[in-house]
């Protein structure tokens, strides 16, 4: 899909082990997600959004930043945004198990969202992979979301990064985690460049 980029083999393996870890270990951490639209901040809406969060992110905040950085002119270049000045990066690691989904959804908006302009998914699960579904389906700028037939879906794979625009229509389809445990989670971490 055109303004998309892929990247296989982002960190070393050493970098992605250690951001597992982190997320592991800071399980009791996480908490359920909220959903932010327009001006009236987050809330939690379970009809729209199921999965687990974590905010905090000492140290693992600062390596998947710079690593982002390293790769910000070929990211500026396939998705067809002019280079900015990154004023910003938001960060929080997902957890989605078992039933567990994100419906169709833009990452811009107004208020705290308002000067979003990349988004970026690192997927860092547990190989083989323990869950099946999630794919991250892109709809792109103009979609509705109505027409499945038009969107690109793309597979969690460890280890891998995806940007694309903050206003490209997305969704994380439904997850199916037969052991529902926290370790076997479909586990991201998920980034916000903001201008």
């Amino acid at each position: 899909m055109n303004g998309v980029l892929v990247c296989e083999e982002f960190l070393a393996a050493s970098e992605a082990e250690l951001l597992w870890r982190f997320a592991m270990e800071r399980e009791p951490m996480f908490v359920a997600s909220e959903v932010i639209s327009g001006t009236d901040g987050g809330r939690r809406d379970d009809e729209f959004r199921r999965s687990r969060v974590l905010y905090e992110l000492p140290g693992v905040h600062e390596l998947l930043s710079q690593r982002v950085f390293e790769h910000l002119p070929l990211v500026f270049q396939r998705l067809g945004v002019a280079p900015f000045t990154v004023r910003h990066v938001e960060l929080q690691a997902t957890a989605t198990n078992d039933g567990e989904w994100f419906k169709p959804h833009r990452d811009s908006g107004d208020g705290e969202v308002g000067t979003r302009q990349v988004t970026f998914v690192y997927y860092c699960h547990r190989e083989p992979r323990p869950f099946a579904g999630g794919v991250l389906r892109m709809f792109g700028p103009s979609a509705d979301g109505d027409d499945e037939g038009d969107a690109y879906n793309i597979t969690p794979a460890q280890n891998m990064i995806v940007f694309f625009p903050t206003n490209y229509l997305h969704e994380v389809a439904y997850v199916s985690c037969p052991s529902r445990r926290f370790e076997d989670s479909r586990l991201t971490y998920n980034g916000w460049l903001h201008r």
